[in-house]
Parts: C-alpha cells; sequence; structure tokens
C-alpha cells in the first residue's frame, strides 16, 4: 500500500474548499439575482396630502415666474407676490419624497439601474390666466386637506388655502376678473364652556382693540368695529367660567395711535390675530373644522379691510 502523505492530503483539502467557495460564491450570485426588487413603502392619506401640497406649490412658483417674464405692468407684482408666497409655501411643506434615487413621486415599483428623474414642472409656457385657474384649484385643495386632517398638517394647510384664495383674489381683480372663492363666514358661537380658555383670550383680546377703533371712527368704520366685537365678544364668552382668563383692558400700545391709519392698522392687527386664533384651532377641533376655517377666511378678508398685506402663512407667519 503507498504511503500517504501529509502534505498531499492538506493540498486536496485546499483544493476541495476552493472549489466549495466558489460554488457558494456562484449560487450566492443567484439568489441576489432572483431575489424580487424591495417593494415602495406606501404613504399614508396626511403625507399624500402634504407631498401635494408641495408639489402642487412647486408649480405655481414655476408657473407665476413663467407668466412674469412677459406680463404686463401692472400684473407683474401681483405674479412675484404669487411666487413668492409659493416657494415659501413649498419650503414650509417640505420636499416631495422619491422612494428610490430617479423615482418621481408616483413610482410603483424599483426603477433599476436606467431609470430617469420624473419632469419638474416648469410652467414655461403658463400665462397670467393659467395661474389664477392654478390658484384656485390649488385653494380648494388645499382646503379640503385641511378639513380632511388634524395637527400641525390641518394647520399648515389651512394657512396654505387662505394665502392661495386670497393671491387669486388679487391676480383676478388685476386681470379684470372674478376669482372664485373658499367659504367664507363668521364663526357661530360655540356652546358654553365648549370653548378653550387660550381661544377665547386671543378673541377677547382682538374683540378689545376694535372697540378702541371703534370709539375712534365714525360713520361705517365705526359701526363695523362695533359689529365685529360684539360678535368676537360672544364666541369668547363660550369659555368655561373656571377657565375664563379675559381681562378687562388690554396692552394695544404696539399700534400707532391718534391717526386713521393707526385706526386701521390696530383693527388689520385684531383680524390678524383672530385668523391666528381659528388656525391654531384647526389642529383639534375635528366637528367643526370646516367651519373653523371658514371663520379664518373670513378673518383674513375682514383683515384685509383694514388695508392688511396678508403675508404668505396666515395665521402662522
Amino acid at each position: 500500500m503507498r504511503p500517504t502523505h501529509p502534505g498531499s492530503t492538506s493540498h486536496r483539502l485546499r483544493t476541495a474548499g476552493a472549489a466549495l467557495l466558489v460554488g457558494l460564491a456562484l449560487a450566492g450570485c443567484g439568489v441576489r439575482i432572483e431575489t424580487p426588487p424591495p417593494a415602495v413603502p406606501v404613504a399614508d392619506a396626511a403625507e399624500q396630502a402634504r407631498q401635494d401640497a408641495a408639489r402642487t406649490a412647486e408649480q405655481l412658483r414655476a408657473a407665476a415666474a413663467a407668466a412674469g417674464v412677459s406680463a404686463d405692468a401692472d400684473l407683474t407684482p401681483v405674479l412675484t407676490a404669487v411666487e413668492a408666497a409659493s416657494a415659501e409655501h413649498r419650503t414650509a411643506l417640505g420636499g416631495v419624497w422619491a422612494p428610490w434615487p430617479g423615482a418621481g413621486p408616483d413610482a410603483t415599483a424599483h426603477p433599476g439601474p436606467d431609470a430617469t428623474p420624473s419632469p419638474t414642472p416648469t410652467g414655461e409656457d403658463a400665462t397670467p390666466a393659467d395661474v389664477l385657474g392654478l390658484l384656485e384649484e390649488a385653494a380648494l385643495a388645499a382646503h379640503d386637506a385641511a378639513v380632511a386632517h388634524d395637527g400641525d398638517l390641518a394647520r399648515l394647510l389651512g394657512a396654505v388655502a387662505i394665502s392661495r384664495t386670497y393671491l387669486a383674489q388679487d391676480l383676478a381683480a388685476a386681470l379684470g376678473e372674478e376669482a372664485s372663492g373658499l367659504p367664507a363666514a363668521p364663526l357661530a358661537a360655540p356652546g358654553p364652556g365648549e370653548l378653550d380658555p387660550d381661544t377665547s383670550v386671543a378673541l377677547d383680546a382682538a374683540r378689545y382693540a376694535l372697540e378702541v377703533v371703534a370709539a375712534r371712527t365714525t360713520g361705517a368704520e365705526r359701526t363695523r368695529a362695533v359689529e365685529r366685537a360684539d360678535h368676537l365678544e360672544e364666541v369668547a364668552s363660550a369659555v368655561a367660567p373656571e377657565d375664563d382668563r379675559r381681562e378687562v383692558a388690554y396692552d394695544i400700545t404696539a399700534a400707532a395711535q391718534g391717526t386713521a391709519t393707526s385706526e386701521h392698522a390696530l383693527a388689520a392687527t385684531a383680524e390678524l390675530d383672530v385668523v391666528r386664533a381659528y388656525i391654531a384651532l384647526l389642529a383639534a377641533d375635528g366637528a367643526r373644522r370646516a367651519d373653523v376655517l371658514a371663520a379664518a377666511v373670513d378673518a383674513a378678508a375682514a383683515a384685509r379691510s383694514w388695508s392688511a398685506t396678508l403675508p404668505a402663512l396666515p395665521g402662522l407667519s
């Protein structure tokens, strides 16, 4: 019998081991090739609403920028305002999530190595009339989404909706047209004890400011201020007695005093505070959210009637 040399055995084992490793590596490659691509995570309703609003904000910004290039001089300021506000909306709403590198927002599967990004809307051919149509549609979409959701998203979408509807009104006026608006109506007084103390104080402070305006004005302006102050008092009084933190008087020295201009500024500031109070209320008041948003839209109109310029996010900025 031939003797077995240890070196020969070791060589054969190394050879067999190497072959086994190569086989496993090839088998592993086969497994990876046959594994299906990972599933795309599905955004929930709130995230989808946020992304839709962000995408619309970018479309509006691009359309307004393009339309402003060749617009008449009387349209340019409004289109510039639409562009700036839409850019701020886009920033506040955040980015549009793409599930994979190079995937568009509507991707339903892994795009693979040869995928290309979805085109970003540029609005290169947009006209001022196109921008008006987009604003009207976008305002209604943000309104409906704000009513459907709660928390910070409801507040943000409510502010965006108000901004868009009054930008649409300004652009329509510059075009010599009329814009469709969102529902707007003063808030009906809640039942006794139904109003939270923070909202009660905010509305009561606005009531006080408007009473001061009424005392300094005459005619139609005085009547308007008195009627608004009476309404705000009625709503603010719906707080529970044990939670009532209303005061007899409030500090209004932030607004200049003694001229008609300062009276308008004081009234405008009071109405913007009402918008802020109602936008805050959107976060939690699910049962009456549509009514609360309509009241915020109404208060924004009242602020504008006192010569206020709405910020890009009324009630938030």
